[in-house]
């Protein structure tokens, strides 16, 4: 399972924003910056919670 593929996009599209936010190039509103961190915090907890089920499963086998 390659969880990867959604979270290094979304870390590198967060960092890229907020780097040209500083910098005065682009202004992007702080309630954008806030989602994309929380939805990413929201998928990492749901994918560790995921992964420690499947290994509990298969534990008990």
């Amino acid at each position: 399972m390659n969880y990867n593929k959604i979270r290094i996009p979304l870390l590198t599209v967060l960092v890229v924003m907020m780097i040209l936010d500083l910098t005065g190039v682009i202004h992007v509103p702080a309630i954008v910056i806030f989602i994309i961190a929380i939805a990413l915090l929201w998928y990492n907890i749901h994918i560790r919670r995921n992964v420690s089920n499947q290994h509990n499963k298969n534990k008990k086998k």
